[in-house]
C-alpha cells in the first residue's frame, strides 16, 4: 500500500481538490486504503470534498450510520470490497466508472443524485433496500453481474427525481418493488437477464412520470419475467420494440371447460394502473404471456406492430390436437395465452391493427401486423373507445384464440381483413358502433369433444350498436352464431362464405333483431352447414339464391320482416320454389309472412298467390279425404281466395244442364199441378241448394236425366260449402 498515495488524498480532500491516478500503473502505486478514507469522511471543513480517479480502494470503506457532509466522487476506481453505506447521510455520491465486487446500501440517505453509471460494474448485489435519493438515480451504461440471484435490490427505493437506466445491464434479478419514483424511469436498451426467474420486479412501484422500456439506446431485453403488478404511473408505459422471453411457467388454471391455461408470463402487469398510454408496439416481442387483467389505462393501449406468444410448431396447421388430443377428436385441452386482459378498463381506444415499422426509431420499413401465438383474452374488458385488431393474425387453431366474453366498446370494433385460427368468442358484447369483420378469414376453429367444430364467430345475445357487418369476402370455416344479438342498423353477410368440413350451422341469427339484414349470397357462395333464421326480426331482408341453397337447409319459422328483396329481381315464383326447397314438412308461418309483405307493398295478386301455394302444401300432407277436399277447394274456389272461380264452376254446370233439359222435357210429377216447363230455371234450381224456384220436384225425371239432376244437385251443394268455406277465410283475411 502506497503511504505517497493516502498522503496525496490527505492533502487533497481538505481542498475539496481530484486526485488523479494513472489506471495505467501498477495497483500499488494507485491503491488507498478505505480507513483512511472514511476516517476522513467523519470531519474536514464544509469545503472538503473526496474526489478521487483512477484509484485502487483497499480494505473496507464504511460509513455505516455515518452523516457525510462532503461530495464523494469516484471516477474509474477499483473496491477490494463491497463498499458499507448503510444507514448514511450522504450529500452527494459519483461511482462513475467503478468497479465494486458488490455495495451494501440499505437505508442509505442522499440528498443529492446518486450516479453509478458511465461503466460503474457491480460482481456483487447492489443493495439499496429502502434508499432515499433526494434528486436522480443513475445507472445508464452500469453492469451488474451478481453472483447470485439478485444484480440490484432497491425495493422501496425513494426517489424524488427519476431512474436513469438507459444501456443497463443486469444479470440477475433487478428489484425495485415498491419503489416510489417521483420522475421517470428510463429503462431504454437495457439488457435484464435472469432466466427461469424475475428479471425485473417492479411489483407495487409508483412512478410519477413515464415507465420506458424501449428502443432508445438500443432494444430493451429481458430473459425472465417483468412484474408490474399493482404499478402506479402517472405518465404512459412504453415498451415499444422490447423483446421479453418468458421461461416462468405459472401455474395453470382453469379457463374453460376442460380446458387449462398454459401460460409463460414474459410481462405481467396485473392491476397495473397507468394515468397515459401502454405502449407494447412498433417491434415489441415476447415469447410468453402478457398479462395485463384488471389493470386500468387512461389513454391508449398499443399492440400494433406486437409478436406475443410462443410459437409452436403446429402454428399455421389445421391439427390441433396434437399430444393434447389423445382421442383424436382435434379438441385442445391445453390453451396457451398469449395475452391476458380480462377486466381491463382502456379508457382510449385499443389499436393493434396492422402498422408500419420504421418511423423516427427508424427500425426498417415493412409493414407489420400484431401477431399472437395463443388465446388473446378480453373477457369483461371495458374499452370506452374503438378497437382496432386489423390485419392482425391471431394463431390459436383449435380453441377460442379471441376470448372476449360481456367485452364492451364505446365506439368500434375492428377486426377488418384479420386472419385467424381459432374462433373468435364475442358472448354477451356490447359494441357501442360497429362490429367490422369484413374481409376477415376466420379458419380452423374450435373444436368439441366429440370432433365437430364451435363456431368461428360466435356473438350470441351481443348488442351491438349500428352495423354487423361480414361481407367482402368474410370467411367463417366453422360458421358464425349471433343468436339472439341485437343490431342497431344492419348486419350484412353479403358474399361471406360461411361454414366448412365439420360445422353443422353455418349461421345461427335465432332471435336476431336489426333494422336491415343482408343475406346476398350468390349460387357459389352457398353456405356449408344448416342456416338458422327462426324468430328472426328483420326491417329489411335483401337475400340471394346461395342463402336458399345451403347444404343444410334454412329455418325460417317465426321469421319476420316488413320487406324482401333481392338483386337481380327474383320473382315469387322463385321465392316459393326456395320455401318449398328448405321447408320438408309444412309450417304456415314462412308462407303468411311473405304474403303480408306483398299485401303491404300493394302487390295483392302476388299475395294470393303465396297463400294458394300456402293452403295447396297444407292439404298435399294430410289424409286421402283431406286431400280429396283440398283438391275440389283449390279447383273450385281457389282455397277461398278465387271466389270466382265457384261462379264460373256453377255457371258452367248451370249451362250444360240447361242445355240438356232443352232437348229433354219431363212429364209433370202431379197431375193436379200445371208448371210452366223452363229448362233454364230448372238447371238453376236444381244447382242451388235452398233456393227454390218453383222448378224441382215439380217434373218426374228419369233414364239419364234423373242421373243428370241429382249430379247438379250434388255439385250445387259441393260448390256451396267451398265457396261458404272461401267466404269465411276472406272475411277472416279481413
Amino acid at each position: 500500500m502506497s503511504g505517497s498515495a493516502d498522503d496525496a488524498v490527505r492533502g487533497a480532500f481538505a481542498a475539496g481538490r481530484t486526485v488523479r491516478f494513472d489506471t495505467a500503473a501498477p495497483r500499488r502505486e494507485r491503491t488507498v486504503r478505505g480507513e483512511l478514507l472514511s476516517a476522513l469522511l467523519a470531519g474536514g471543513p464544509r469545503t472538503a470534498a473526496l474526489r478521487l480517479v483512477g484509484a485502487h480502494v483497499a480494505g473496507p470503506f464504511a460509513l455505516e450510520g455515518r452523516q457525510v457532509d462532503h461530495v464523494v466522487d469516484f471516477l474509474d476506481c477499483t473496491f477490494e470490497r463491497p463498499p458499507d453505506l448503510r444507514m448514511a447521510r450522504m450529500v452527494g455520491l459519483r461511482m462513475r466508472g467503478c468497479a465494486v465486487p458488490g455495495l451494501r446500501g440499505r437505508n442509505l440517505r442522499v440528498g443529492s443524485d446518486l450516479v453509478l453509471e458511465a461503466g460503474f460494474t457491480s460482481d456483487g448485489v447492489v443493495d439499496l433496500t429502502d434508499a432515499s435519493v433526494d434528486g436522480t438515480f443513475r445507472l445508464a451504461g452500469a453492469v451488474l453481474r451478481a453472483g447470485g440471484d439478485h444484480a440490484l435490490l432497491a425495493a422501496r427505493i425513494r426517489l424524488s427525481g427519476s431512474l436513469q437506466a438507459i444501456g443497463l445491464r443486469a444479470g440477475g434479478e433487478v428489484r425495485l418493488r415498491g419503489a416510489d419514483v417521483g420522475g421517470n424511469v428510463h429503462l431504454g436498451g437495457a439488457r435484464l437477464l435472469n432466466a427461469g426467474q424475475n428479471a425485473l420486479d417492479a411489483t407495487g412501484v409508483t412512478i410519477a412520470g413515464t415507465l420506458f422500456c424501449d428502443a432508445e439506446g438500443g432494444r430493451f431485453t429481458a430473459e425472465g419475467r417483468i412484474l408490474l403488478d399493482g404499478a402506479r404511473v402517472g405518465g404512459s408505459v412504453v415498451f415499444s420494440g422490447a423483446r421479453l422471453r418468458a421461461s416462468v411457467v405459472d401455474h395453470p388454471v382453469l379457463v374453460i371447460p376442460r380446458g387449462t391455461a398454459d401460460e409463460a408470463a414474459a410481462l405481467v402487469a396485473d392491476r397495473l394502473r397507468v394515468d397515459g398510454n401502454v405502449e407494447l408496439d412498433d417491434g415489441f416481442t415476447s415469447s410468453g404471456t402478457v398479462r395485463l387483467p384488471n389493470a386500468l389505462i387512461g389513454g391508449y393501449l398499443r399492440l400494433s406492430g406486437a409478436v406475443i406468444g410462443r410459437r409452436d410448431p403446429a402454428d399455421g396447421t389445421d391439427d390441433p390436437g396434437g399430444t393434447d388430443d389423445p382421442g383424436g377428436t382435434g379438441a385442445v385441452q391445453r390453451i396457451p395465452v398469449a395475452l391476458h386482459a380480462d377486466g381491463i378498463q382502456v379508457r382510449g381506444d385499443l389499436e393493434a391493427r396492422a402498422a408500419t415499422g420504421g418511423g423516427p426509431r427508424g427500425r426498417g420499413t415493412r409493414d407489420t401486423a400484431f401477431q399472437a401465438h395463443g388465446q388473446v383474452r378480453l373477457v369483461d374488458a371495458q374499452i370506452r373507445g374503438s378497437a382496432s385488431l386489423s390485419g392482425a393474425r391471431l394463431h390459436g387453431p383449435g380453441i377460442d384464440v379471441l376470448f372476449a366474453d360481456r367485452l364492451r366498446v364505446g365506439g368500434t370494433l375492428f377486426l377488418r381483413d384479420l386472419h385467424a385460427l381459432g374462433s373468435l368468442r364475442l358472448q354477451n358484447a356490447e359494441i357501442g358502433s360497429t362490429l367490422d369483420c369484413s374481409g376477415a378469414a376466420l379458419l380452423s376453429p374450435r373444436r368439441r369433444a366429440d370432433g365437430t367444430v364451435k363456431p368461428s364467430l360466435d356473438a350470441r345475445v351481443a348488442t351491438i350498436g349500428k352495423d354487423l357487418l361480414c361481407s367482402h369476402g368474410f370467411t367463417a370455416a366453422g360458421g358464425v352464431r349471433v343468436r339472439l344479438a341485437e343490431v342497431g342498423k344492419m348486419a350484412t353477410f353479403a358474399g361471406a362464405r360461411l361454414g366448412g368440413p365439420g360445422a353443422a350451422i353455418a349461421l345461427n341469427a335465432y332471435g336476431l333483431i336489426t333494422r336491415q339484414l343482408v343475406l346476398r349470397l350468390s349460387g357459389a357462395e352457398a353456405p356449408v352447414g344448416r342456416v338458422i333464421l327462426t324468430r328472426v326480426a328483420a326491417g329489411t331482408v335483401l337475400d340471394g339464391p346461395g342463402l336458399w341453397a345451403a347444404t343444410g337447409g334454412v329455418d325460417v319459422e317465426d321469421f319476420t320482416f316488413a320487406s324482401i328483396s333481392s338483386t337481380p329481381h327474383v320473382d315469387v315464383g322463385t321465392r316459393l320454389r326456395w320455401l318449398r326447397e328448405v321447408q320438408p314438412d309444412f309450417a304456415p308461418g314462412p308462407y303468411e309472412q311473405l304474403a303480408a309483405v306483398y299485401r303491404d307493398g300493394g302487390e295483392e295478386e302476388l299475395a294470393q298467390r303465396v297463400q294458394l301455394e300456402k293452403q295447396r302444401r297444407r292439404y298435399s300432407e294430410l289424409h286421402l279425404a283431406g286431400r280429396i277436399w283440398g283438391s275440389l277447394q283449390r279447383w273450385t274456389v281457389g282455397y277461398g281466395y278465387r271466389p270466382w272461380l265457384a261462379i264460373a264452376w256453377l255457371a258452367a254446370f248451370g249451362l250444360s244442364g240447361a242445355l240438356w233439359f232443352l232437348g229433354h222435357e219431363m212429364p209433370k210429377l202431379n197431375d193436379d199441378e200445371s208448371p210452366t216447363w223452363n229448362p233454364w230455371l230448372l238447371a238453376v234450381d236444381l244447382l242451388i241448394p235452398i233456393v227454390d224456384l218453383g222448378q224441382d220436384g215439380k217434373w218426374k225425371f228419369s233414364g239419364a236425366s234423373q242421373w243428370i239432376a241429382g249430379g247438379l244437385i250434388a255439385v250445387g251443394w259441393i260448390l256451396a260449402s267451398t265457396a261458404a268455406a272461401g267466404a269465411t277465410r276472406v272475411l277472416k283475411r279481413g
